[in-house]
């Protein structure tokens, strides 16, 4: 929120959005507040979409705490993974998710970077199945997630994944 407010004071912030010096101050603070409130300071501040996304995303991590954050893909049943119907395997897996998970699902199939991405990060993500940097019971390795940022971020090392 500090990156988004920049220089301008919580009071013309205020002015300028609609929402509460108070709301904004607690919502820099960490407090979570409304999808829709975010989106009424995202337009007065002419957010770009790279930022809008990278709120929606921290917006998400807030909702849900880092524990269940970090825990989205666990969810997903190995036995299930490639077999059958796309549309079916996917009701399946989403009747799984809790409502919280649901929730960030929905709202990063909303960002167009993310619907971009999904195919690399689905290669990325059986890679790191196959190397077992990835485990469907405990998340994701220290060591695989410093692997695949780099990927991400260089283009490097993708053989060790």
């Amino acid at each position: 929120m500090r990156q988004i407010r920049g220089d301008i004071t919580f009071v013309d912030l205020a002015d300028r959005t609609g929402v509460s010096r108070q709301t904004l101050m607690a919502i820099e603070d960490g407090t979570s507040t409304k999808l829709s409130t975010l989106r009424q300071i995202a337009k007065c501040c002419k957010l770009t979409d790279d930022q809008w996304d990278g709120l929606v995303v921290a917006w998400v991590a807030c909702e849900l705490g880092p524990e269940d954050f970090g825990r989205l893909n666990r969810r997903l049943s190995p036995k299930l993974e490639g077999k059958g119907d796309e549309e079916q395997l996917m009701r399946t897996i989403f009747k799984r998710l809790s409502e919280n998970e649901r929730r960030v699902v929905l709202a990063s199939a909303m960002i167009p970077s993310v619907r971009v991405m999904m195919p690399g990060l689905l290669k990325l993500y059986h890679a790191g199945k196959r190397t077992g940097g990835i485990d469907v019971e405990h998340g994701i390795t220290d060591e695989y997630l410093k692997l695949a940022k780099k990927y991400l971020e260089e283009g490097k090392g993708r053989e060790k994944l």
